[in-house]
């Protein structure tokens, strides 16, 4: 199955080896989307030097507000004001969230757009509500907004789940229809409820449709031949 997506990091919220799970995707030769912004994810784009001379617009897609998702995002939203890139637009279904978030950093409003996934032109993204967040001390979990997408640009059609331990009915059926072609699905193996674990995701999808699930956001001890064992992709 090909990748579709670029992988910065690969890694959970405590990942020393991978970093922190976030992946890009040229939109156009001088376009790209992005999937969140972790507290090491700015680094690993500088290292990496994605965002060139020719880069005009920059979509960030947020899956939800957990540090090792946002924790960079205003540096870089500030960065790209000195790269010059004219559109920078911040996708999340509550628009005042990002605009919070920022104003905290000091990053002004004038250097970017939030946007919610129907207002974005030039291809389609569709956010689905997912159960993420924090774990009480009687097991149930705390809700956060959490945001997993669908997205498709041309002939790339994928879904990008962020951190969820679900997968809604609309996206299991539209998966097994084919209407989303590739999958990239986060997994865990620690047992966390807030997690999806590598055997509840097994247990959602027919074997002969794993080929087309990349799993990702994986801790730094999971193992990848388990995974490709049960008949997944992996991004690493």
């Amino acid at each position: 199955m090909r990748q579709i997506l670029k992988f910065i990091g690969t890694g959970g919220a405590f990942s020393t080896k991978y970093v922190n799970n976030s992946a890009y995707y040229y939109l156009k030769n001088d376009e790209i989307l992005l999937f969140d912004s972790g507290e090491t994810v700015f680094h690993e784009i500088l290292k990496l030097n994605i965002i060139t001379e020719k880069i005009k617009r920059v979509d960030i897609v947020i899956t939800h507000f957990h540090s090792d998702h946002v924790g960079s995002l205003g540096s870089l939203v500030f960065y790209l004001r000195f790269k010059k890139v004219r559109e920078v637009n911040i996708i999340f279904p509550i628009k005042r969230l990002p605009y919070m978030l920022l104003d905290i950093y000091g990053i002004d409003e004038k250097l970017y757009n939030v946007k919610t996934p129907k207002e974005i032109e030039g291809y389609y993204i569709k956010e689905y509500e997912q159960l993420h967040g924090d774990v009480g001390d009687n097991g149930e979990i705390i809700p956060m907004p959490s945001y997993g997408y669908h997205v498709i640009n041309d002939n790339d059609n994928f879904f990008y789940s962020g951190d969820t331990c679900t997968i809604s009915d609309i996206i299991l059926e539209k998966f097994k229809d084919k209407k989303i072609k590739v999958m990239y699905h986060e997994v865990a193996t620690d047992g966390y409820k807030s997690h999806m674990q590598l055997d509840d995701l097994a247990k959602l999808i027919a074997f002969e449709d794993r080929k087309r699930i990349f799993c990702m956001h994986m801790g730094d001890n999971v193992d990848v031949l388990e995974i490709k064992k049960l008949g997944f992709e992996s991004v690493r």
